[in-house]
């Protein structure tokens, strides 16, 4: 087979996922005052950033081949690519709104709005693209890891955030789902 970059592939859908997402961070951002992401964790240890950008970069490298071709998975897959899409804006329309641990709005039902939405746009991403191709195949696989690698960076956040905002944030564990349920 003949596989080449072109607009009828996956990168595309990747790519404007992140092109949705960054902007609302930005907003998020700035009329919280600060990253909702702490500078203190992303660079702690010097591993959570690399691995971060081997991650994205490797999910961009992968659906530069992943054909989209329409089909039974098309619509399925953009269901879930726009549920996770808004699910991750959820969480940051919620750090927009508040300064240092934010337990209300998305953030009573998941501690991890944006990992949950990012896992759907995943999947989502996955069923847009599946077809009987190689690359297909390796995208499935990089979106089987995904789950694992996004619960290895949440079990290292919740260390870091105990140790930031000590009882507050052990109450908040008490009373919310790690990834998704009903506040307790």
């Amino acid at each position: 087979m003949n596989y080449q970059i072109t607009f009828h592939n996956l990168w595309l859908f990747y790519v404007l996922a992140y092109v949705i997402a960054f902007p609302v961070q930005m907003w998020a951002n700035q009329k919280r005052g600060a990253p909702f992401d702490d500078p203190e964790f992303l660079f702690k240890g010097k591993v959570i950033f690399p691995v971060a950008m081997i991650w994205l970069f490797g999910g961009l490298a992968i659906t530069q081949f992943v054909p989209v071709k329409f089909g039974v998975f098309i619509l399925f897959g953009l269901v879930l690519y726009t549920l996770g899409i808004l699910i991750a804006a959820l969480g940051f329309y919620s750090y927009a709104h508040h300064s240092g641990l934010v337990t209300t709005g998305i953030h009573r039902f998941s501690r991890n709005p944006g990992y949950v939405g990012w896992t759907l746009v995943m999947f989502g991403l996955c069923a847009i693209g599946w077809s009987n191709s190689i690359w297909s195949v390796l995208f499935l696989v990089y979106t089987l890891i995904t789950p694992l690698y996004f619960h290895w960076t949440v079990l290292l956040e919740e260390k870091f955030l105990t140790e930031k905002y000590g009882e507050s944030y052990r109450a908040y564990l008490k009373n919310s789902s790690r990834y998704f349920g009903i506040p307790r």
